[in-house]
């Protein structure tokens, strides 16, 4: 009930100071109608009603006897309570506001509504007024509607913009403590109020008419620079501004020579507005420019993400296609060689089981540098610690260990283990191709950070003599193919630790080397998340 009570007076306070300044072809009030009925929930409508009827019944109260009873009481009638159905038609289809943006068009046509059904009720109030005796009534032409309507019209453009870019200003903090705020303020200070004083001031001094007409006419232009340097915003602020000069420039009451440049101001500052709202959704603020960016860059690390895990598939799937080709293959020699060994001397028959053997091993090889057997039978400890690092560390004459510690590391995602396998391979081979070691030591720790996932690998070897540094490990191309890398140096492993979301380091001194990398579960975090913190997982593992 106090809301109640409060709303009707605030709105009838705010009402009855924007009449005193008010005429017929400038309705500042019809603004404050329009915001009020376009934002406020239903339940408050009946508060705005009685906050409009009250200082009009006063109105008509203080001039019933010069005007007549009936006048009175139309004149009590709140125009809001006119303007409430179509309103009410117009917001449950076009809300006037859109995921926290002002709904332009939408404004546009409420305010093109309170303008229609306010001249109606202006013009129905103005046809029952009785006047004294020996006055004449009235008349009502078509140049008395357009009048209430063109004064409705541009009331709340002056008022109704300029109102919601100001909340959505502050809203967005972007008030004399942001720097776009500044620069708006900036802007309107130097570009806008400048002009438009030197024009108000020549049309108010000047006796030529026709000056007076161009001094009017030019005033839209300081909104037409608003515009293209802060979209609707910039046209809600200069085009109040603009009808205000306008205004001040008023010597007669309804100065045909004014209200044609009241129209000119109208239909320039809506058009703007309609532009303003364009520009501001193609070349939004930087904030915004930096959130779509960032979106889009999130979106192709996601993709990329997903593009490596389906290869990982398509390579695993080969791999024990061939597992189970090679095995095929070698049952068939096998039973061949058997039905063949009655006719073929012992010799031949020993060179041709070597051969199969031989054959076997290195269908064994390849598919295990497509996807190793240990991964897909014993995990991912396994993997690091007998599988594939392992064989290439002993084939490099190097002694080998990996130490495994953390928590969450097993409940990483499929594909994070894999990326963390195939970093390990690369660092080993980078490092294999720089010199020889004496030691690889393989340590992974898995953690988690306010509920974000993530994994650190480091890879270190111990240094031979200085004699042998700077010459790549003779086996070196055996290994590439054993662990079934790229080879390509750091380049390769930063590019490929940046799609999860990582960081790589490189360190070493005279007895060691070693190379560092952070990776996140990195489709498995927050959508506010940056570069370095990649979107939610699309890809299933």
């Amino acid at each position: 009930m106090f809301r109640q009570v409060a709303v009707t007076v605030a709105y009838a306070i705010c009402y009855s100071l924007l009449r005193d300044v008010s005429v017929s072809h400038w309705s500042l009030q019809a603004g404050l109608r329009v915001l009020c009925l376009a934002l406020l929930p239903y339940r408050y409508w009946p508060s705005v009603m009685v906050g409009e009827a009250l200082p009009m019944g006063w109105q008509g109260w203080l001039n019933h006897e010069r005007f007549g009873t009936l006048w009175a009481c139309t004149l009590a009638g709140p125009a809001a309570l006119l303007c409430a159905p179509p309103f009410a038609w117009c917001r449950r289809r076009m809300p006037l506001m859109s995921r926290g943006e002002v709904n332009i068009p939408a404004l546009m046509v409420f305010i093109l509504v309170g303008a229609v059904v306010t001249a109606l009720a202006s013009t129905l109030s103005l046809s029952l007024m009785r006047m004294p005796p020996g006055q004449a009534a009235p008349e009502i032409t078509m140049h008395v509607v357009l009048t209430y309507f063109l004064g409705c019209y541009l009331g709340t453009l002056t008022v109704a913009p300029a109102a919601l870019a100001a909340w959505q200003g502050f809203r967005w903090r972007a008030g004399l403590a942001g720097t776009r705020g500044q620069a708006f303020i900036r802007d309107t200070l130097t570009g806008v109020l400048p002009p438009l004083s030197l024009l108000a001031w020549l049309a108010s001094r000047t006796e030529y008419g026709e000056l007076v007409e161009v001094a009017r006419m030019a005033m839209f232009l300081p909104v037409v620079w608003m515009t293209l340097r802060h979209g609707w915003r910039g046209a809600a602020i200069a085009g109040a501004l603009a009808s205000v000069a306008v205004e001040l420039t008023v010597t007669a009451v309804r100065d045909p020579a004014v209200i044609q440049a009241q129209t000119l101001i109208a239909f320039a500052v809506s058009s703007l507005l309609m532009l303003g709202a364009r520009l501001a959704r193609s070349d939004a603020s930087p904030a915004a420019r930096s959130a779509r960016e960032d979106e889009l860059a999130l979106r192709g690390f996601q993709l990329a993400q997903q593009g490596l895990y389906q290869e990982e598939q398509r390579l695993r799937q080969v791999a024990e296609s061939l597992e189970r080709l090679g095995q095929s293959m070698r049952d068939g020699q096998r039973r061949m060689i058997e039905r063949l060994r009655p006719v073929l001397p012992e010799s031949v028959g020993d060179t041709y089981a070597r051969h199969i053997d031989l054959t076997q091993m290195e269908m064994h090889r390849l598919a295990n540098a497509l996807h190793p057997r240990t991964w897909r039978e014993q995990g991912l400890a396994a993997t690091f610690e007998e599988g594939p690092l392992a064989q290439a560390a002993s084939l490099a004459g190097a002694s080998y260990r990996c130490e495994l510690s953390g928590s969450g590391l097993r409940e990483l995602a499929p594909d994070v283990h894999m990326m963390l396998y195939r970093q390990a391979c690369e660092v080993l081979v980078y490092l294999l191709a720089r010199e020889p070691l004496r030691h690889v030591h393989v340590h992974i720790r898995g953690g988690h950070t306010r509920g974000r996932r993530w994994v650190v690998l480091r890879l270190r070897g111990m240094r031979v003599a200085v004699t042998q540094r700077g010459r790549s490990v003779p086996e070196w191309r055996q290994i590439v193919s054993l662990l079934g890398t790229n080879g390509q140096g750091m380049t390769t492993i930063r590019e490929r630790a940046l799609i999860y979301g990582g960081l790589v380091h490189e360190h070493g001194d005279e007895t060691q080397l070693g190379v560092s990398l952070l990776l996140h579960d990195a489709l498995r975090t927050e959508p506010s998340m940056k570069l370095h913190a990649p979107l939610s997982r699309v890809v299933s593992a």
